[in-house]
């Protein structure tokens, strides 16, 4: 059978929690994600060589919508299913959003998504996945993924600082103005980036808000335990610091187990792996991708 190629317009309601006050439109968020038939679990049967696509994805907040283009070439036949899973890679999920399979080429009724999952968007827990007479569970998939930031934290504050204040200049006045930038602007001046220590009683507070795709990374802003919540972050807790180094990106300490078997005693180090907030172990090593619900992808 041809190799089918399909340009596929998906849009889909979103919630998401507005951090910082004003009703100003933010710049949208961009997601991408790349499909093929490696992805798919479990495996397709009889896939054409070259079977994949290419999705932009892109959040306004103003609306809280998704839009979406996907490109899928060499399938099978013609997509009769398209989902938005929630999963890490390499797993199968349950099924998100149900995209209307008669409307994929013009676009689809804006569907509504469950509030949870939009934390799962940003974090790379969820897939899109188009199915096939063929392959009917599914023929390719593609992780969704944030694209990268402009502006990241390599321990030089005033580079970082410029960079974020040059991407927004460089943004129309009515977005510069909107609440999630100066929400930006704040967690931007707040984090721990280029800094040796913060405020006594301060916790480590984990943010991300990429809108603009402006700082994708997390950051870590060291505050008191009570104020980490009105800026909609997670917090390490106490005893948690943001020094010497970032806890929300993935940085690896030591846990130490001691076991005593038969009279002889071992002691082990496994890696920790925090991210997004969280602690993870795996094999004794820190986890490859990013840890979710306590487990390492």
């Amino acid at each position: 059978m041809r190799g089918l190629t399909a340009r596929v317009m998906l849009t889909c309601s979103l919630s998401f929690v507005v951090v910082g006050k004003g009703a100003g439109a933010g710049p949208k968020v961009t997601l991408e994600a790349t499909l093929d038939a490696t992805q798919e679990v479990p495996s397709p049967s009889g896939t054409l060589p070259g079977a994949g696509g290419t999705a932009t994805f892109e959040y306004d907040e103003a609306d809280k919508t998704i839009a979406y283009a996907v490109n899928v070439t060499n399938l099978t036949g013609s997509p009769i299913l398209a989902h938005i899973h929630h999963a890490p890679p390499g797993e199968p999920g349950p099924v998100s959003i149900t995209l209307d399979q008669n409307h994929l080429s013009e676009g689809s009724t804006p569907l509504p998504v469950p509030a949870e999952l939009v934390g799962a968007l940003f974090g790379g827990e969820t897939y899109i996945n188009v199915h096939t007479a063929q392959n009917s569970g599914g023929e390719i998939r593609g992780q969704i993924q944030l694209k990268a930031g402009v502006c990241t934290c390599d321990g030089d504050v005033t580079a970082f600082r410029q960079c974020v204040r040059d991407a927004i200049k460089a943004l129309a006045k009515s977005e510069r103005n909107s609440g999630v930038i100066r929400a930006v602007r704040r967690d931007v001046k707040r984090s721990s980036c280029g800094r040796t220590n913060g405020a006594r009683k301060a916790v480590a507070c984990c943010v991300r808000q990429p809108v603009g795709n402006i700082v994708t990374d997390t950051l870590c802003l060291p505050v008191r335990a009570g104020a980490c919540a009105g800026l909609a972050g997670t917090s390490l807790g106490a005893g948690s610091s943001c020094f010497p180094s970032s806890p929300c990106t993935g940085s690896q300490t030591s846990v130490t187990t001691t076991t005593t078997l038969h009279g002889t005693t071992t002691t082990t180090a496994a890696a920790t792996c925090v991210h997004n907030g969280e602690s993870c172990t795996r094999d004794s090593q820190c986890c490859s991708q990013y840890c979710y619900l306590g487990h390492c992808y």
